[in-house]
């Protein structure tokens, strides 16, 4: 595609098409005529250069952004994701702004007399500067989730040291899906699905749904089992509809979110649910806050605290505590200790 025919389709000038040329973000082959030739690809890095413009992205980081490896197989989804996730950072952005606006006023509203404007711009230019870090430190740490890659080596050999925190993965996925089998699901959602290894032990007669956050997880899931249905997205979404699910299931995940968000997940996992459904969380837990500071004291006396450190480094379910919230949403709740800190869980919706 020569020059015009993409200022004309993407709507951008031959100027900016020099400028994106000299600082190496697309360049074009040339013809022997000298004329440039755009390929699929680079229109479509175009297309991506226009969302992070918009977003508020600087051309040095966009050409970092465009210089990862986006193999061709997927290089349409990696493509739009860097677009979610700047368009997703752009929000919280404006986000913080107006609420700096919101206090401003309402401050300037109750003052009766302001003699020094400046302290408010001085809260705004504070604020951009901090977005601006925030957006560095975001672009600074970019990348495609390269753990996805190596998840499945690194849980099945078990790479977390003395804490042994993936003991007996497969016996607790076949545990997880022998409880979704005795359920007789047939719509089942799977939360924080990573590359798909829970669904690889279930029977392929389930209408199954892989959710996850990470990209990667996702497109190595499709590589795994290319008739998996996957799904972008987090315990925090609420993307579907009431009474849709059989079950709702995690596994090794729901340990990343902290107790509020634990307990604000619980209750959207339970709209999800037909009546009589059920959610099955198999994941790093302890029984109690007491069974977790004799974890502690036991570490700790070995001369054990780097330990103790990884594993406050997440939120280790309270079972204790889902329990009580739970049976007030009015569930009835079964667990079971599988091996070390895995425990199984399962919260029933009442009919």
């Amino acid at each position: 595609m020569n020059t015009k025919k993409v200022c004309d389709k993407l709507k951008v000038s031959p100027k900016a098409l020099r400028i994106y040329e000299n600082l190496g973000i697309i360049v074009p082959e040339r013809e022997e005529n000298n004329y440039r030739n755009y390929s699929e690809d680079d229109v479509l890095k175009l297309r991506q250069v226009i969302v992070l413009k918009e977003m508020g992205i600087p051309l040095k980081k966009i050409k970092t952004l465009l210089n990862e490896d986006l193999d061709g197989e997927n290089k349409i989804v990696r493509a739009l994701w860097v677009q979610l996730r700047a368009v997703e950072n752009r929000i919280n952005e404006l986000k913080n702004i107006k609420a700096v606006l919101d206090d401003s006023i309402n401050d300037a509203l109750n003052k009766n007399e302001i003699s020094d404007y400046s302290e408010y711009f001085s809260k705004i230019d504070k604020c951009l500067s901090e977005n601006i870090k925030k957006r560095d430190e975001w672009l600074d740490k970019w990348n495609f989730d390269s753990w996805a890659k190596n998840y499945d080596a690194s849980v099945k050999n078990d790479l977390t040291g003395d804490l042994k925190l993936f003991e007996k993965y497969d016996f607790v996925l076949e545990s997880t899906a022998k409880i979704i089998s005795q359920s007789n699901a047939v719509n089942v959602l799977d939360i924080g699905c990573g590359t798909g290894n829970l669904y690889g032990k279930l029977n392929g007669n389930l209408n199954f749904l892989g959710m996850d956050q990470s990209i990667e997880m996702l497109i190595q899931a499709k590589y795994k089992y290319p008739n998996i249905k996957v799904r972008l997205g987090n315990f925090l979404d609420k993307p579907f509809e009431e009474n849709k699910f059989d079950v709702v299931v995690s596994t090794y995940a729901f340990h990343h979110l902290t107790p509020d968000e634990k307990q604000k997940a619980v209750r959207i996992m339970m709209e999800y649910l037909k009546p009589g459904g059920k959610i099955v969380i198999a994941d790093l837990m302890f029984l109690s806050e007491e069974k977790k500071a004799e974890e502690k004291k036991i570490l700790f006396k070995g001369n054990k605290e780097d330990l103790w450190n990884i594993i406050e480094d997440e939120y280790y379910t309270d079972i204790e505590k889902i329990k009580d919230y739970s049976e007030d949403f009015g569930c009835q709740v079964k667990y079971k200790h599988i091996v070390n800190f895995t425990w199984l869980v399962e919260i029933i919706k009442r009919r």
